[in-house]
């Protein structure tokens, strides 16, 4: 599954190298009045407002559904299944599969982010070679909800304005949504796993079950927090969840939706 994994995040742009990611374009002159910063939008049922780590964000589109019978879409919905524990239930659940499109940025600071616990691992640890080579790099799964893909003929490739998509806002923020402030970025081995609790999940007709797909520095895992990367519920190779505090950590390269 790993090969699979690689095999995809060179062939599908996600964020391999810097020519890979988006750059932004020109920025368009208009009046204060014209349009409403991202960072006026709230975040969903917390009512709190959300802080872009990126200000300066002005990509458009950010998602590229792949269709049906796309290679790449059959390899996530692989990647997808395997990774559940309840993989039957998983199965044929799949109603779209969307592509993030990653800022010059983003990317940025997620090599910044790899390179400073390479090098933390390094002087302080050296007892995981894979920690100081990659910085421990992982496919791990966020389990959230989306409100914008409830219709299958709904073209999806803007972030929406509704507070309750906790898909958009995440991606809109980076992560830094006051949820995962409070809580940490709780990031799963297992698909079918939800990281939010159900109180900042809407519910409703047009809600559906959604995955982003992540690239995660992991760094140095422990069950306790000290100073380490990133904290887990079990041995350093052997954890369901992990709880990063960093958003930098997390790179989202696809969001699987659920029927």
């Amino acid at each position: 599954m790993q090969g699979m994994w690689i095999a995809l995040t060179q062939n599908m742009n996600c964020g391999n190298k810097v020519t890979d990611v988006a750059c932004h374009p020109a920025e368009r002159k208009s009046s204060r009045s014209e349009r409403k910063p991202e960072s006026e939008l709230t975040d969903g049922t917390e009512n709190l407002v959300i802080q872009p780590r990126f200000r300066q964000n002005r990509l458009r589109k950010r998602f590229y559904e792949l269709e049906i019978g796309d290679p790449s879409r059959n390899i996530i919905e692989k990647i997808f299944q395997r990774s559940a524990t309840n993989q039957k239930k998983y199965a044929r659940k799949t109603q779209r599969v969307l592509k993030v499109i990653n800022s010059l940025e983003i990317y940025k600071e997620f090599e910044k982010h790899r390179e400073a616990v390479k090098k933390k691992s390094y002087e302080q640890f050296k007892s995981h070679p894979r920690t100081i080579v990659d910085g421990n790099e992982l496919l791990l799964f966020y389990g959230t909800t989306m409100s914008c893909c409830g219709s299958k003929r709904k073209q999806v490739s803007e972030l929406c304005k509704d507070p309750t998509c906790r898909v958009c806002r995440v991606i809109q923020s980076g992560f830094n949504t006051s949820y995962n402030k409070k809580n940490g970025i709780q990031l799963n081995m297992d698909s079918g796993e939800m990281s939010e609790n159900k109180t900042v999940i809407t519910k409703g007709k047009n809600v559906k079950r959604a995955v982003i797909v992540c690239r995660t520095i992991a760094g140095e895992v422990i069950e306790h927090e000290e100073v380490y990367d990133s904290v887990g519920t079990g041995p350093y190779s052997k954890s369901e969840y992990l709880i990063l505090q960093n958003p930098s950590a997390v790179l989202p390269c696809f969001i699987v939706v659920l029927g």
